[in-house]
């Protein structure tokens, strides 16, 4: 998460299963005085979690809480791996990974 607010003070990432969870990024929205959120899964693909936990309709998907706290929620449904710049991340990493299996080594 540092790594994003580096590149804007009040972008937040939360966990389903794990911390930090809905109650902090919630409480840290109210905070810094954040009515609006776009919900952005961080995965490679926005699967069951992205659809239902985070922009479902239940009572508890975090769309559902946050905008009963005043917060206008915007689901974006893309995965981490449908922009660009995530990708070079993850192809980097790799490349470095993959030197080391090098057989000039």
């Amino acid at each position: 998460m540092f790594q994003l607010q580096l590149k804007d003070p009040n972008i937040f990432i939360g966990t389903v299963e794990g911390y930090p969870e809905i109650d902090l990024i919630q409480e840290l929205l109210h905070k810094n005085k954040i009515k609006k959120a776009y919900l952005m899964p961080f995965m490679s693909v926005a699967g069951d979690h992205a659809i239902n936990d985070m922009a479902g309709k239940e009572e508890d998907s975090w769309k559902s809480i946050l905008t009963k706290a005043g917060v206008e929620c915007i689901p974006v449904l893309k995965g981490m791996a449908e922009f660009e710049p995530f990708i070079n991340i993850w192809v980097g990493h790799l490349a470095g990974s993959m030197a080391h299996f090098n057989q000039d080594n």
